[in-house]
C-alpha cells in the first residue's frame, strides 16, 4: 500500500514537471514569434530607406548620346530676311534631353525694323547654351522643343560694337534618316536684351527664325 502511494506522488511530479515544461516552452515561443516579427519589421523599414535616393533635374539621366553639325537660320529683318548660319554640339541623355553649346553669326546685313533712307546696317552674332527636348525620340518622325540663351554682339555700320544677352524659342519636327543623322526644322522668335545703341533696338534683333539643322552623331 505503501509502495502504491508512493508511485502515485512520483507519477503526480512527474506529471506537474512536464506541464511547467511545456508553460515554459510555449512562454519562450510567444515572446520569441514578436522578437523576430519586429525584426523583420526594422529590415523592411531598412530596406526601404536604403532604396530611397535624392531626386534631382537633372541627375536621374543618363547619357545616350552625342550629337552636332551645322545650323542654317533664316531670321526676320526689318522688312526683309537674313541668313544666320554657324553650328552646336550636345551631349543626349535618356533619349530625349539634350544639353550643350553653339555659336552663330550673319551672313548677310541685318537692318531695323523701319526702314528709312540710309537706315543703319549692322552684323549680328551670337552664342548660347542648349536644352532641347524631343519626345518619343525613337520615331522616324517626332516633335522638337528648344531653348537657346547666351551673349551676342552687333556691329552697326558707323556706331561700333554693341553686345547684348539673347534668347530665342524654337519648337518643331526633327526626322531620323539614318541611325546616325536626323534632320530638324524649326520655326519660333529671338529676343534680345541690354542693346545699348543709338541706331539699334532690341526689337530690331529680335524676331523671326526659321531654322534647319543638320545632327550627325550617334544615340545608344
Amino acid at each position: 500500500m505503501k509502495s502504491t502511494f508512493t508511485l502515485c506522488l512520483l507519477f503526480i511530479s512527474v506529471m506537474l514537471s512536464a506541464q511547467s515544461g511545456t508553460s515554459i516552452l510555449a512562454y519562450h515561443a510567444q515572446t520569441a514569434i514578436p522578437a523576430y516579427t519586429n525584426h523583420q519589421a526594422s529590415d523592411e523599414v531598412t530596406s526601404r530607406f536604403s532604396a530611397r535616393k535624392e531626386r534631382t533635374l537633372l541627375g536621374d539621366l543618363d547619357l545616350s548620346g552625342i550629337w552636332g553639325g551645322p545650323t542654317y537660320k533664316y531670321s526676320a529683318t526689318g522688312d526683309d530676311w537674313a541668313l544666320v548660319r554657324g553650328g552646336f554640339g550636345v551631349l543626349e541623355f535618356s533619349e530625349t534631353v539634350s544639353l550643350g553649346y553653339g555659336g552663330w553669326g550673319s551672313r548677310e546685313s541685318f537692318t531695323v525694323n523701319d526702314p528709312v533712307e540710309d537706315s543703319p546696317r549692322y552684323e549680328f552674332k551670337h552664342g548660347g547654351f542648349i536644352i532641347a527636348v524631343a519626345p518619343g525620340a525613337d520615331n522616324v518622325i517626332h516633335p522638337r522643343f528648344t531653348a537657346i540663351v547666351g551673349p551676342g554682339r552687333i556691329d552697326v555700320a558707323g556706331e561700333g560694337r554693341d553686345r547684348m544677352l539673347v534668347g530665342q524659342l524654337m519648337a518643331g519636327a526633327e526626322l531620323n534618316l539614318f541611325q546616325w543623322f536626323r534632320l530638324g526644322i524649326e520655326g519660333g522668335y529671338r529676343f534680345a536684351s541690354g542693346v545699348d545703341s543709338e541706331l539699334v533696338t532690341a526689337s530690331d534683333v529680335g524676331g523671326a527664325v526659321i531654322q534647319i539643322e543638320a545632327r550627325f552623331g550617334w544615340s545608344g
